[in-house]
């Protein structure tokens, strides 16, 4: 039939990646030559992202430093970082022997001329490596760091500017292969003395910055595979306007440890797009992508197992007073905005601004695979807190048009959990709502009797369904009362449940190795249309790093049928 017929055209992103468009309210922007900001300073938005190819070549208007065999800098260690300015571009050049010259940006670029750094390919594609095992430190770089000594160790590219007043803005990374910055593997000091890496080393940190896009990169076996900070000492300590986009990041944690993630970001406007997330280093008890955002967007990305859970979406911590309103009053002993002679018209602005959009998380168009065998995790999604409750988002996470599978067996783990909202140790009900329609979740046995399916831990928060192709075993009242420790009356508050699909011995409705739909009536047309004000599901994601458009959104899950 006619109305079956869908045209798309593929984008490899491996040779073309994905370049944010302006997201709302944000103030990031795009270009076409490849070196837009990130942006999003409220999460969401209906603009999709226009495609950008990513090639390492010189467009902006500066200066050009080509780095490698040949070229003018043999080393990044070569390179003045410190004069780096609006539109300059530094090239690193593939050559078989990895480099393993630490690299510190702490200049500007400008909204239309950010600084590049980017990975000329090898003949085969191969991303030029820059690896932390036995890397240095330029003795040149004594001006880049503080005489706090740790600030060396903590990651093999780092964004930072030494001055307490002053941040690094407008920076983009893309193509580079960035392995080995991890607490088992040492590095040169500036002064010639060799030490081990920080816990929490990362293969990328922003210890503050904004605008800032990290693109077409392989991140490996890092303590985390990107960390960025924010701290509430002034502006010049915030992240603002991140775009994670057509990266692989993969064995990343370490053993034994639970406070080291394949992401961890701390940051105001934070868009992660057409990413795989493959395992964790094993024996790590960290989780695959951890926030503490205000103005987050998750879309069209694959999160495989191997991690303590997928996503851990949680409350800010350092930087409360810019993300809250109530907590710039506490810090200024104030209890109303209309009488506080010490607050700040403009900072007020943007935490309000930071503050509606801590309460609206978008999670839209992935693919979550867990399989037992592959991981400890009992929960794929926190969304809440893990510390302080009291500064929990008590707002809204919009989950739709994903795939989730899960294949569980009970004598592994008893109970299993979609969410966990909140905090369990909190002294009242969670607020956390999670709105979820046009999603598959299929759960499964992996080899023998499935765990318990719960929804959510023990008397936490609300979730509203909306149609869904949904694994009904959760309903039991036995299901019930051995995920709520005893009562069904315990468990969330559940809306919507007329909405679900009649699932009761339906085909399954995925492939459980690639996890496309399978076309059968209760997928195919099934999704409700979007409601008004969210993101549209524009593309999906393909396996991997490789995405099409979705000209309609008229199946279930992260993708539609042919």
């Amino acid at each position: 039939m006619l109305k079956n017929l869908r045209i798309r055209w593929t984008v490899p992103v491996l040779t073309i990646l994905f370049l944010l468009a302006a997201c709302q309210p944000g103030n990031g922007n795009g270009n076409g030559n490849g070196n837009g900001n990130g942006g999003g300073g409220g999460g969401g938005g209906d603009d999709p992202p226009p495609y950008n190819p990513v090639v390492c070549e010189h467009t902006g208007s500066g200066q050009d430093y080509p780095v490698g065999p040949g070229q003018t800098y043999a080393t990044p260690a070569d390179v003045p970082w410190d004069e780096l300015g609006p539109g300059d571009t530094v090239r690193i050049f593939y050559r078989e022997e990895p480099y393993r010259e630490k690299i510190v940006i702490r200049t500007d670029g400008s909204e239309d001329q950010p600084i590049r750094l980017c990975g000329v390919p090898g003949p085969n594609g191969e991303r030029p490596i820059l690896d932390g095992d036995g890397a240095v430190n330029d003795p040149d770089d004594a001006d880049a760091y503080t005489t706090y000594g740790p600030m060396e160790g903590l990651a093999m590219i780092m964004l930072y500017n030494p001055d307490y007043d002053l941040k690094v803005h407008n920076v983009v990374i893309e193509g580079l292969h960035i392995r080995n910055v991890k607490n088992n593997f040492s590095y040169t000091r500036m002064n010639g003395t060799t030490d081990n890496y920080e816990d929490g080393a990362a293969c990328i940190r922003i210890q503050a910055a904004d605008n800032v896009v990290i693109r077409g990169n392989e991140l490996e076996n890092c303590g985390n595979g990107i960390f960025t900070m924010s701290q509430g000492y002034n502006e010049a300590h915030l992240t603002r306007n991140l775009l994670i986009e057509g990266n692989y990041l993969h064995g990343h944690g370490q053993p034994g440890s639970y406070l080291e993630h394949g992401l961890y970001i701390q940051a105001i406007g934070v868009v992660y797009q057409y990413n795989r997330f493959g395992p964790n280093a094993p024996g790590s008890d960290g989780v695959t992508l951890k926030e503490r955002v205000a103005g987050s967007t998750i879309r069209y990305n694959w999160f495989d197992s191997g991690s303590a859970r997928m996503l851990d979406l949680v409350e800010v911590e350092d930087a409360a007073p810019w993300y809250l309103v109530s907590e710039y009053l506490r810090e200024l002993g104030c209890t109303d905005v209309n009488n506080c002679p010490d607050l700040d018209p403009d900072r007020l602005a943007k935490v309000q601004e930071a503050d509606a959009a801590y309460r609206k998380t978008y999670v839209y168009g992935n693919f979550f695979r867990h399989v037992g065998s592959e991981t400890a995790a009992g929960n794929i999604v926190h969304y809440g807190s893990d510390n302080d409750p009291a500064l929990s988002h008590n707002g809204t996470l919009y989950f739709y048009n994903n795939t989730v599978l899960v294949l569980q067996d009970r004598d592994d783990v008893w109970r299993f959990r979609l969410f966990y909202l909140g905090n369990r140790d909190a002294p009242s009900r969670s607020l956390e709502t999670v709105e979820m329609f046009n999603n598959i979740v299929y759960v499964a046995g992996e080899t023998g009797e499935p765990s318990y399916f719960c929804l959510d831990d023990t008397n936490q928060g609300t979730i509203n369904f909306g149609v869904n192709w949904f694994t009904n075993t959760w309903q039991d009242v036995a299901v019930q009362e051995e995920c709520y420790y005893g009562s069904a009356a315990d468990g969330p508050t559940v809306t919507g449940v007329e909405n679900l699909l009649d699932v009761a011995g339906a085909p399954v409705p995925l492939d459980l190795t690639t996890l496309d739909p399978v076309d059968t009536p209760l997928v195919r047309d099934q999704a409700q249309p979007l409601p008004d004000g969210l993101p549209a599901v524009d593309y999906q994601y393909l396996r991997h790093l490789q995405a099409e458009e979705r000209p309609d959104v008229r199946d279930l899950g992260a993708r539609d049928l042919p």
